[in-house]
Parts: C-alpha cells; sequence; structure tokens
C-alpha cells in the first residue's frame, strides 16, 4: 500500500491526485496546552472516504502527552495492505476535541518533506460509543483564507495545496468560532472499538 492511501485510511490526509489535506503551521489547541484524551486510546476499526476494506486504527500512549496511531489496512483482491504510523496530539478547545496528526512512517518508510513536516488538524466526536473524524474541507478554508478570514496560503490549479499559516492564539481563537467549526464539514470516517 503506497503513502497515499495509508494516509487516507487515518485521516483522509492524501487522496487520490497526490494533493495534501489542509494544513495547520501550528498545531491546533497549543495555547491550551496539548494533553492525551485516554478516550482515544485502544484500538479502533472503520473506514474512510470511499474505502471499503476495514482498517485497524491502533492508537498507543507516546510520549510527552502524544498517541502514536499505528494504522494497519489488511491485504485484499484489490490492495496488497500496508500500514502508516502517525504522531497526534490531542485538545479540548472550547467544547470541541481536536487531533493534530503528522505522518511518522508509511510501511517502514520515514516520512519526509511536506507529510513529516505539516500538521493535518481533525475534529473529532465520541458519539454512541463511536469515534467520528471530520477533517477541514479544502474548498471552504480556501474561500476563508482568500477572504481573509484567516491567515494562510493557498497554492494555484484545481489541487493546490491549502496552509493555514495564523499564529497559534489567531488560530485557536478562530477555531473556536461557529465559522471556523463550519469548515470542518461531513465526517470522512466512523470508528468503532475493535473487540
Amino acid at each position: 500500500m503506497n503513502a497515499i492511501r495509508i494516509a487516507l485510511v487515518l485521516c483522509a490526509a492524501l487522496i487520490a491526485t497526490a494533493c495534501l489535506p489542509v494544513t495547520t503551521k501550528s498545531p491546533i489547541g497549543s495555547t491550551q496546552g496539548l494533553v492525551m484524551d485516554q478516550l482515544v486510546l485502544g484500538t479502533w476499526k472503520g473506514t474512510a472516504g470511499t474505502e471499503t476494506v476495514p482498517s485497524y486504527f491502533h492508537f498507543l500512549p507516546g510520549k510527552e502527552g502524544t498517541i502514536m496511531a499505528i494504522v494497519v489496512t489488511p491485504a485484499n483482491q484489490q490492495d496488497d495492505g500496508g500500514w502508516g504510523a502517525f504522531a497526534l496530539q490531542t485538545v479540548l478547545l472550547g467544547a470541541n476535541h481536536f487531533m493534530n496528526a503528522q505522518e511518522v512512517s508509511d510501511n517502514g518508510k520515514v516520512a519526509s518533506g511536506a507529510t513529516a513536516e505539516r500538521t493535518t488538524p481533525l475534529l473529532y466526536k465520541m458519539i454512541d460509543g463511536k469515534m467520528v473524524l471530520y477533517m477541514l474541507d479544502e474548498k471552504d478554508t480556501a474561500a476563508a483564507i482568500k477572504a481573509g478570514k484567516i491567515a494562510g496560503t493557498v497554492e494555484p490549479g484545481d489541487y493546490g495545496d491549502v496552509s493555514i499559516t495564523a499564529d497559534p492564539a489567531a488560530l485557536d481563537a478562530f477555531m473556536q468560532t461557529p465559522e471556523g467549526l463550519a469548515l470542518f464539514k461531513e465526517p470522512f470516517a466512523t470508528l468503532t472499538r475493535a473487540d
């Protein structure tokens, strides 16, 4: 399984066009203090995006309040399977739970370049024992940046990268507003605890 598919499984971080998801210069919630959310820990099972083969998400306690996520997708008729590792930070900002993800490894290869340097923010909710994950909508976030509602960059073209570059205080303040929260649209993954 290549890096594009592994990242899609965890956080839809890459799509088939190899375009990165919306990233942030700073983790969401860094002004509040990032902590490990104990409710996330454990093994979860689910699919992301248009995937039909379930993957296993192992959330393990890491160093200094971080969480290591190991995502394993079994081989099937369409894919050889694979695994990826991500360093996560979680935070409660206002009444909302955010997760900041950085790729560490894809099938044992150390992540480098943009995928290792950028933070992909996620909004997550615990609903009826399930963990529901939301990503920033690329088009709406690009529109918010272009309108000056939040500092960032939008590369040209249909698949140009979108990155929020606001300082930590401005980022955290914006993500607590209805306008900021509205950028996290439809859920892209719903996970259930594995038996």
